[in-house]
């Protein structure tokens, strides 16, 4: 991460020695760390304040469900990366993580270099998903269903309207105006998509859409 602004990023975890030890790994990795914490209230205070770019979130608390917070997040500010952390294990992990607003889930069993890698992903603007989570939840066999697939059957619904409004043919600007939101925000719900569909344009993403029945085509009456 040289030559860049360092990623402004706040660990969550209620193990606060793991919590710890993984924001000086990631310190010594270039990235700035703004706080270290144990109670999700702190956190969603501390990212209200605008002190962060990303947050790795355990969903374990003994007073509160980390997939609630991590869908609080995404409401405070879509633009907040949220990379889950998790030692759940189980079919529905990453299927709720990424429906409440997750850009990456990763499993506590995998060495610090793959959890490093995955972070860094996500700080780059991509979606990671724990490949073994991700055969877990497709039944143990990825044929059947793509990773982008599967990404593509969580688009959020503010997502889903910037969909509809890129379908229309609409620009950055007109979409900031339809929808009340700045010009940045409706830029990150893109790249949202984009990554979820795993696709590198907005053509590439209203065809994605359309040919996958994420959305109805222009025009379409049921």
């Amino acid at each position: 991460m040289s030559g860049e602004t360092a990623v402004r990023l706040i660990v969550c975890d209620d193990h606060q020695v793991f919590a710890e030890a993984l924001a000086a790994v990631l310190s010594a990795h270039g990235y700035y760390i703004a706080a270290v914490v144990n109670d999700p209230a702190q956190l969603l205070e501390l990212l209200r304040q605008d002190l962060a770019d990303l947050c790795v979130l355990d969903l374990s608390f003994p007073d509160a469900d980390g997939l609630e917070v991590a869908a609080q997040i995404a409401a405070l500010d879509p633009e907040i990366r949220i990379f889950v952390l998790t030692a759940r294990t189980g079919s529905e992990v990453l299927r709720k993580a990424v429906s409440a607003g997750a850009r990456g889930v990763a499993s506590k069993e995998r060495g610090i270099d793959d959890i490093l890698t995955a972070i860094g992903r996500v700080a780059g603007g991509e979606i990671y998903c724990d490949d073994n989570l991700l055969r877990d939840a497709l039944g143990l066999s990825a044929t059947r269903q793509s990773q982008a697939q599967f990404l593509a059957s969580y688009v959020t619904p503010r997502e889903h309207e910037v969909l509809t409004y890129l379908v229309a043919g609409m620009t950055t600007e007109g979409i900031s105006r339809r929808m009340g939101i700045s010009k940045t925000t409706v830029r990150a719900h893109v790249q949202s998509i984009l990554s979820k569909f795993g696709v590198h344009s907005r053509l590439e993403a209203v065809s994605y859409a359309i040919a996958n029945k994420v959305i109805e085509p222009p025009g379409h009456r049921g």
